[in-house]
């Protein structure tokens, strides 16, 4: 399954009982506000937890900012845009605990920016079933993120699982152009519906929206594909590599494959290189 794993503590982080945790996602009237947002002070940063009613779907999402240490809430600051995976929510950066490497890579020269995540639910970060997470992402969060003083001009992709599909769908569609990296980690790589271990949407959605066959989408935006050599999605990432390096326009990806599996001790092994490669390009 797609990022099945339960969520953990990992080391270093505060106990899940201490953080302010999101609720689910809720059905809501087709309009956007912003919930007054509780600040939580982390040592390495700054979070910020708000909620957004999104038009695109007709629900309500939490939405969390993590700022790095060092700069205001008000700052002008570049954004990466952090896309979950299938059964997890943003919760999961705190797992991760991006709010401590974030401060890490600014302490070791990385150019300063800011985090931000939005519950997805299980929508692959596009339109299904009436529900458009393509454009919660595209232009309800990154307006969101705008009017908060964030600099969306400077705005850059990167998600693990369901999170890299659409960390590498958005880049290629409806941010086409918005985006100034894309950081994909363990993505569900695969020529078609029939090839996959499950069946995510219809084969019709997933030939529509489907990044391995679409590597034209990519053109221009320099990449970073990283997956563990003992996850199931590890042989589609090595053979995505390479049709983005046969690519007319589509420079080499860079890749950080290596030993794990699909699960946060993977995803927290790579966020050194994660967050530097974002940063060299924001």
């Amino acid at each position: 399954m797609l990022a099945s794993c339960g969520l953990r503590t990992a080391a270093g982080a505060a106990p899940a009982s201490d953080l302010p945790l999101p609720t689910a996602v809720r059905p809501s009237p087709a309009r956007t506000r912003t919930a007054s947002p509780a600040t939580t002070p982390a040592g390495d940063g700054t979070r910020i937890y708000g909620t957004l009613a999104s038009p695109s779907t007709g629900l309500t999402h939490d939405w969390l900012v993590i700022y790095p240490p060092g700069s205001s809430t008000k700052a002008k600051l570049p954004v990466a845009i952090v896309l979950h995976g299938s059964a997890d929510n943003i919760d999961a950066l705190n797992h991760l605990n991006y709010h401590v490497h974030l401060g890490e890579a600014v302490r070791d020269g990385v150019r300063p920016f800011a985090l931000a995540a939005i519950n997805g639910g299980a929508l692959f970060w596009q339109r299904m079933d009436g529900r458009d997470a393509g454009a919660l992402v595209a232009t309800d969060f990154v307006g969101l993120l705008a009017s908060r003083g964030l600099d969306t001009t400077r705005l850059a992709l990167t998600g693990w699982s369901m999170g890299g599909w659409g960390t590498l769908r958005l880049a290629g569609n409806e941010l086409a152009g918005g985006v100034r990296a894309a950081a994909a980690i363990s993505t569900p790589l695969y020529p078609d519906a029939a090839a996959a271990p499950e069946r995510w949407m219809s084969d019709a959605d997933f030939a529509a929206n489907n990044p391995y066959t679409h590597p034209q989408w990519l053109a221009g935006v320099p990449l970073w594909l990283a997956c563990g050599t003992s996850d199931q999605f590890y042989p589609g990432n090595v053979s995505f590599a390479d049709i983005l390096s046969r690519t007319p326009g589509v420079g080499t990806p860079q890749t950080h494959f290596a030993a794990g599996n699909h699960d946060f001790t993977f995803w927290e092994s790579v966020v050194t290189d994660q967050f530097a490669f974002l940063g060299a390009h924001l």
